[in-house]
């Protein structure tokens, strides 16, 4: 009795060192466990095998290699291409403006030197020459009538009007009045016209005087 006594418990003893060791196996698990670094659950892909290719491929390639553009060189590019374009386009608009500029400037130089060379100067207005007064004038009063003393009364009339210097003297016998006139005062003397039409019927000038140094010679006929 007594050996199964101590064999029960031997085993009695050695059930109850039995759950520490699990519990020191656990522990021992946890520990390891949260000292272990973590990793990420997603598996690492196997880098792919390399795949044989034919010698024709291989040359092809070895002739025109594969370029792979990076997306952003691609753009750029095309960046640049615009660019381009837009300046190109700039300096054509320019260079055209320029162009046209230039050409109306000319078109335009040419039309005014042409209205210069086929315009004509209008012929300025000559003023009017100025009259003589009464008294500016001097008279020279003949009688060619055959009547005594038809000259001094004529004198006396044109006196009258305004004329300071007149002479009397006698002609040759004369049909009709004729009136001579130096051709110095011939535009200047309007008035003596209109006096010598009202006063002695003379409508025109008879001729030029030349011999005398009177404006006007007066010849009083029959």
């Amino acid at each position: 009795m007594a050996a199964k006594k101590k064999t029960v418990s031997k085993e009695k003893k050695e059930e109850k060192e039995t759950p520490k060791v699990e519990k020191k196996v656990v522990v021992e698990e946890v520990a390891s466990q949260e000292e272990a670094p973590q990793t990420d659950s997603k598996e690492v892909p196997a880098p792919s095998e390399k795949q044989d290719l034919s010698s024709e491929t291989e040359t092809t390639l070895s002739e025109r290699p594969l370029e792979e553009e990076v997306p952003l060189e691609k753009t750029n590019r095309k960046l640049f291409m615009a660019g381009l374009i837009v300046v190109l386009f700039i300096f054509g608009v320019t260079g055209w403006v320029f162009y046209l500029t230039n050409r109306y400037a000319e078109e335009t130089t040419q039309e005014e030197i042409t209205l210069e060379e086929g315009t004509t100067e209008e012929p300025t207005a000559t003023p009017a020459p100025t009259q003589l007064e009464r008294e500016e004038i001097t008279l020279e009063i003949l009688n060619g009538s055959g009547v005594a003393g038809a000259a001094g009364d004529a004198a006396e009339v044109f006196e009258a009007l305004g004329y300071e210097d007149v002479e009397i003297g006698n002609a040759d016998e004369t049909e009709g009045n004729e009136l001579y006139v130096s051709s110095d005062v011939e535009d200047l003397i309007d008035i003596l016209l209109e006096d010598v039409e009202e006063e002695l019927d003379i409508s025109s000038i008879s001729g030029e005087l030349d011999d005398s140094d009177a404006s006007v010679r007066i010849i009083l006929g029959e």
